[in-house]
Order: C-alpha cells, then structure tokens, then sequence
C-alpha cells in the first residue's frame, strides 16, 4: 500500500525538480540508460500532462484495489502493484527501443496503462466470486478484447479515413475482434448455470451496479483518453505505441500470472 500512496507523490515530485535535471532524467532512445529507462515514467513537462496521469492513476488504482477486495484477492494486487511500478518503467522504456528513431520518452502514461490492464481480470474476479458469473478465465478475456477492438480504432483514427488501405485492415481487425468477444461472451453465458438470472442478480445487488458500471466505463473510456484523433502535443507527440503496449502487457502479465498460481495450487 505504501507504493500505491507513493507514485502520486514522485510524480508531483518529479514535476517540481528544475527543467535541467528533469531533462537529464528522460530515456533517450540514440543513449539509452538504466536509469533514465525507470526515472522517465515519473518526469512531466506539461501541468496537464501530470494532472491528467495523476487523475486516471487515482481513478484506476482505488478502483482496482476494492475489486480486489471484494473478491479476497489483496495479495494478488500487491503482487501486480509491485511489479507494475518497480518492473514496468524500465521494460515500456526499453521496448520503445524495438522501433528506431531520434526521440525520447518520459510521462507515467504506459505506467497508467499496466493499471488500466489489470480492470478486465479484476472485475471477472469479482463477478466470479461474488455472483458465480464466469468462469473467470473466460469473461476476462472477452472485456479484453473487446476494449482492443477499440484501442485498435482509436489507434489507427487520423489515418482512417484518408488510406483506403488501413481502413479495410483495420475494419477486418474489429471483426474479428468483435467476433471473438461474442464467441467468448457465449461461452461464458453457456458455462455459467442460471446465467440470466445470476446477471439481474448482479444488477439488481444494491451497490454492485455501479460499481460494475463504473468498472466498464473506464474500461472504455481511458482508451478514448490514451489514443486520440490527434496525438499531437505541444512539444511531441503521444507515445501511442507504449500506451498500447501499457495496457496489452498489463492484462497478459496479470492473466498468466493468476493462470499459472491457479495451476500451481491445483497440482498441491
């Protein structure tokens, strides 16, 4: 807990360091460094930059954390929490490093990301354990892709409509994202025993509506925030590519994980 009450304050920290040092502590992809690699993620420029990071980090975080707790998984989310602070900046940093170029990197918004990729696994969790709608290992899959099928137009929108091209790969990519989501979403309906009336129940629980309301809409609504018609900024542009790899990473990491923990318990 004492992490998730920290990155807030190295943030505004980092932000009130002088322009010259917080300068010196972005990751530049022509001189890569350790350091600069996990120092990066907490140096802004921009007071909206900062703000905007801080609001979803406060947002997302608590959000997750009472899922978690409703669902008796604290120890799973202090696993997650740990790894997406300590460990993620220097990965998102260097995995820029796969796309060659003369820039640099610096913000908590792949950070964000991780977070906002832990909300489908945490709230099949919940409705799992809560209200036997799942199981788990499926529902989570199925909001994962299809918030991706989202991230994907989002991502692609400012060229959308002047390449013919990318139009036509992008409108086959949400089919067949749509198409999996249903097929997942079927399965988790056919899986689940009185699933109809297990969802109204769910609905109907004084409290969980909107939570598991509030859960869904960040879970669509970030990606509107994190990929914009136009990322262009004033000075740069939106490192879309971490934002997606931000968030791709923190389902996967979080999904395998419980996976393999679940197997482990199973085989003792």
């Amino acid at each position: 807990m004492i992490l998730v009450l920290t990155f807030p304050l190295l943030l505004w920290l980092g932000y009130g360091l002088p322009l010259g040092v917080r300068e010196s502590l972005v990751f530049n992809y022509t001189s890569p460094t350790l350091l600069a690699a996990f120092t990066s993620a907490f140096i802004h420029f921009e007071f909206g930059h900062l703000m905007t990071n801080v609001g979803l980090y406060v947002l997302v975080v608590p959000l997750l954390y009472l899922l978690s707790v409703l669902s008796g998984r604290q120890q799973q989310f202090r696993v997650f929490v740990f790894t997406a602070l300590l460990a993620f900046p220097p990965v998102l940093s260097y995995l820029n490093l796969a796309i060659a170029r003369s820039s640099v990197t610096f913000g908590a918004s792949g950070v964000i990301m991780v977070f906002v990729g832990y909300l489908p696994l945490a709230l099949s969790d919940y409705l799992d354990t809560n209200f036997d709608i799942g199981p788990g290992n499926v529902v989570a899959p199925a909001l994962f892709f299809a918030s991706l099928g989202l991230i994907s137009v989002l991502s692609l929108q400012s060229v959308l409509l002047t390449n013919p091209t990318v139009l036509l790969g992008t409108a086959g990519l949400v089919l067949a994202t749509v198409l999996s989501t249903v097929l997942y979403s079927l399965s988790v309906y056919e899986q689940t025993n009185n699933a109809r009336t297990k969802i109204k129940s769910a609905m109907r629980a004084t409290g969980d509506t909107d939570l598991i309301l509030l859960t869904v809409l960040l879970l669509f609504v970030v990606p509107i925030i994190a990929f914009p018609a136009n990322p262009q900024v004033d000075n740069g542009v939106l490192n879309l590519y971490e934002h997606f790899l931000g968030y791709a990473l923190g389902f996967m990491t979080s999904y395998i994980t419980k996976t393999q923990l679940r197997s482990l318990d199973s085989r003792l």
